[in-house]
């Protein structure tokens, strides 16, 4: 457009100094005029002229026809006969206006009969050029053929093709031209040339997945077809890398089949397999390569207090197949990208609390964009604690942790309290003191541990951890010697309490101290005691007993850092009720029940139908389901239905919790059980991020001619690339979005062949999914005589050329095409220049001089 623009801006300034010279002519009135004219006239033909403007002249042209006639030694003696008898036929519907020429190919091709319009009427003069065409017969080019077919029309006029070929192409890549020949104006009509004699046996096609887990088999798909009246017996190898990894006895019976093959992935990443099939008695020995991508085992991230140590769930997914990476709370990233390395994230007996609120969004995040998945096995630190303190995980869980009362059949509680001995407790403070001991000791059961410390600025042993049903009278008689006396430091009476606790193998741990508080405060050392007591599940309770002044924001604190309880004496009649109240107080806190437990499979469930009957649970942690959730497992306990396996979901993403442990403690039938490591690997599996093998589908539909490239999946932005099987050629792609999660590209100037699709998501995390494909119909191993067309690779030449397949005839319909030719208008102007240049010098006669 600025061209054009430009000229006409030159042709006005030229107009415009042809008018000012003008003035300068010793000329007036009209022949002034007219010669202003005529060189006006002139100057804007020739501009005209120079711009390239043409004549366009539609005429109708005949049409010219090639019979192209394979002559590879796939065509057998009789097949050279019927193709010369068929031509003669064909030749004798051409309407006279119609030029032909014959032209033979093998792996390259040959003009035999120049274009011309004599009907061609002898057979034997056709066999006769056949037989005698210098063409390479060992391979057959079909793309060499049609390149030379273009090559033989007239230019720019395009032409028709009759084709006499079996289609099966030994060499080159005919999908690649067929698209070239359509623009150019070619078009192909392809012949069924008969075999005769009988059928041999044919293999079809080969199909492979185009990615599979290692470990997973590779399932081949042979599809024969014999019409051999008798079954016969077939060898099937498979060769990777040259090394042969199965040979397997096949019987191919008569009619079509598929014959299946498996090989196991045993490496990941590319596996180039070459197949190879011999059945002796047909004579065949064919050999064509398939690609498959083999991805690596999942990988899980397990999160736990004692990385060093594998938890047995992960031992037994390990044993599945599945990598392990271990962490410990504190090392689970603030961030999601980093958590897209794995395929789900394991909580084991981890706390609630340990987790930042940054690592929980870096976990929402994966959950909920990225598809993520999280699986929480027990609770792990201070149970009690754990229920009381709200945490930033609690949203992500489809339960709630919850205290529902001690509902274990054996209970394992040990307690301890300890006693302020010193000079502030006398009189009738450590008289009450005796009373609220007894009343800790009705409220526990025989089985449960007690022990009574007293202290000063050192602790004494009153009565020794024992269990509660032993102690009785002894521990009254012992109270009554109790005596007051010296200073208060209560840090080595907690540490003398921890050490016991720790011998103790018990569900509950918890400390009651009575004292006015009156403590050295040694912060450090206080605060190691406490964050060691919410590791080990111990909780202090302290009531404050004293003369005068009592430390309550020292015993308040010390309460809160451990997960118990503070209480504030009223009057020495109270002591006692306060110790049954927090002995009760405790035990109802108890977020998790012990004994012998049967799981049930929920009525809401379609998971694990086919196990009869579960192993029996020692414990489990007391819970709710949230609405949402749904239930698969539960436990029954005080006649109320209690989850142990609850998932929902998260976005994109799965959440599962197994509210029992997976150890030894309340798992060890489970973990005995045969199934134990096949039900982890399900729940797991089932909540990790969906696999490209599982939720990317990709195919090539060739139904519509032109073959396309399909992918459906969770894509939001993709990028495309081909990457042919040799590594040499990368072939971008052009996406189109079709549908929902649906996208399409042309694949219409792809050759042949195997091509790895390396696929990236920009808008989705970092990403790169590599997917084998075959394009078209890749060439067969060898040329073999008798073969049955390749129907489908025809009707494609056909389909994409505007052909026909099976209806020759119709080639020479109709029998012009219209051409259009276009003639410059320089040649018609330039004359009528010059006359209006002689016009100019005529007017002026003498003036010019």
């Amino acid at each position: 457009m600025r061209f054009w623009i430009f000229d006409f801006g030159f042709w006005i300034a030229l107009s415009v100094l042809v008018v000012w010279l003008a003035r300068r002519m010793p000329l007036g009135g009209t022949r002034r005029r007219v010669v202003i004219g005529c060189r006006l006239a002139a100057l804007t033909l020739l501009c005209l002229s120079l711009w390239g403007l043409a004549r366009r002249t539609v005429h109708e042209q005949p049409s010219h026809v090639l019979y192209l006639v394979d002559r590879s030694v796939s065509m057998d003696e009789e097949q050279i006969e019927w193709i010369g008898r068929r031509i003669v036929s064909l030749d004798a519907l051409r309407p006279q206006a119609v030029a032909r020429a014959v032209a033979a190919f093998g792996a390259d091709a040959r003009l035999l009969i120049p274009f011309g319009r004599d009907a061609l009427d002898s057979p034997t003069l056709i066999g006769h050029h056949l037989n005698d065409a210098s063409v390479a017969e060992e391979r057959t080019n079909l793309e060499a053929a049609l390149l030379e077919a273009l090559r033989l029309m007239p230019a720019e006029q395009g032409g028709r093709v009759i084709l006499f070929s079996d289609g099966r192409q030994t060499a080159g890549s005919v999908d690649g031209v067929l698209a070239h020949l359509r623009r150019l104006g070619v078009s192909v009509f392809p012949e069924r040339v008969p075999v005769f004699g009988t059928y041999p046996t044919v293999w079809e096609a080969l199909s492979v997945p185009p990615a599979v887990a290692r470990g997973a088999p590779v399932g081949m798909q042979l599809v024969v077809n014999s019409l051999s009246p008798s079954p016969q017996p077939g060898l099937v190898t498979v060769t990777l890398a040259g090394i042969p990894i199965k040979r397997q006895q096949m019987l191919v019976r008569p009619g079509w089949q598929v014959l299946k093959v498996s090989v196991p992935a045993v490496q990941q990443g590319t596996m180039a397999l070459d197949v190879a099939l011999e059945i002796p008695s047909a004579g065949l020995r064919q050999r064509q390569t398939a690609y498959v991508e083999v991805e690596g085992p999942p990988h899980l991230l397990v999160v736990a207090q004692r990385p060093e140590v594998l938890p047995l769930v992960a031992s037994a997914l390990k044993r599945r197949e599945i990598d392990v990476s271990l962490a410990r709370p504190g090392d689970l990233p603030t961030e999601a990208l980093p958590l897209l390395d794995y395929d789900a994230v394991l909580l084991v007996g981890v706390p609630k609390s340990s987790l930042s609120a940054q690592q929980v969004s870096a976990v929402q995040t994966y959950l909920a964009s990225y598809g993520g998945g999280l699986v929480m096995v027990g609770l792990g630190g201070d149970w009690v604690h754990e229920l009381a303190t709200p945490a930033p995980l609690d949203a992500l869980l489809p339960v709630t942790f919850e205290a529902k009362g001690l509902q274990e059949a054996k209970r394992r509680v040990c307690m301890i309290m300890l006693i302020d001995r010193s000079a502030s407790m006398m009189g009738p403070r450590i008289a009450a003191t005796k009373r609220a001991a007894v009343a800790l000791i009705k409220q526990l059961a025989p089985e449960d541990f007690i022990g009574v410390f007293a202290f000063d600025t050192k602790p004494y042993v009153v009565v020794e951890v024992q269990p509660a049903g032993q102690v009785g009278t002894h521990l009254v008689d012992t109270l009554v010697k109790l005596r007051s006396s010296g200073g208060t430091d209560v840090y080595p009476a907690l540490t003398i309490a921890e050490d016991r606790l720790d011998q103790i193998d018990a569900a509950v741990k918890h400390i009651l101290l009575l004292s006015d508080g009156n403590t050295p405060f040694r912060h450090d050392e206080y605060r190691r005691l406490t964050e060691t007591f919410r590791l080990k599940g111990i909780s202090v309770s302290t009531i404050g007993v004293g003369a005068a002044f009592i430390n309550s924001e020292y015993l308040e604190w010390l309460a809160m850092a451990t997960g118990g309880s503070f209480y504030t004496l009223r009057s020495l009649d109270e002591l006692p009720q306060l110790v049954a109240r927090d002995t009760q107080d405790t035990l109802g806190k108890l977020p998790f029940a012990e004994g012998y437990f049967r799981p049930r499979r929920s009525n809401t469930t379609d998971w694990f139908a086919e196990i009869a009957e579960w192993p029996p649970l020692r414990g489990f942690f007391t819970a709710t389901a949230k609405p949402e959730a749904l239930v698969d497992l539960t436990v029954e306990a005080d006649d109320s239905e209690n989850p142990l396996l609850a998932r929902w979901s998260v976005g994109q993403g799965r959440v599962a919790v197994f509210t029992s442990d997976a150890d030894t403690r309340w798992s060890p039938d489970w973990i005995r059980w045969p199934g134990f490591d096949g039900w982890w690997a399900q729940v797991v599996r089932w909540a990790m991020r969906p696999r490209l093998s599982e939720e990317l589908f990709v195919w090539v539909d060739e139904s519509r001619g032109t073959p396309q490239l399909i992918l459906e999946g969770e894509l939001r932005d993709p990028a495309a690339e081909l990457i042919s099987s040799s590594g040499t050629q990368w072939i971008p792609l052009s996406l189109i979005p079709t549908g929902s999660r649906r996208w399409q590209a042309s694949l219409e100037q792809v050759p042949s062949g195997w091509y790895q699709l390396a696929l990236a998501d920009a808008e989705a995390p970092p990403l790169f999914a590599g997917r084998w494909i075959q394009v078209g119909t890749p060439p067969a191993s060898a040329e073999l005589t008798g073969q049955p067309p390749d129907e489908p690779m025809l009707r494609q030449i056909a389909q994409m050329t505007a052909g026909r397949y099976g209806v020759p005839d119709l080639a020479f319909l109709p029998p012009t095409t219209t051409a259009t030719t276009h003639q410059p208008l320089f040649s018609l102007w330039l004359p009528l220049v010059i006359l209006l240049l002689l016009v100019d010098i005529a007017l002026r006669g003498n003036s010019m001089l």
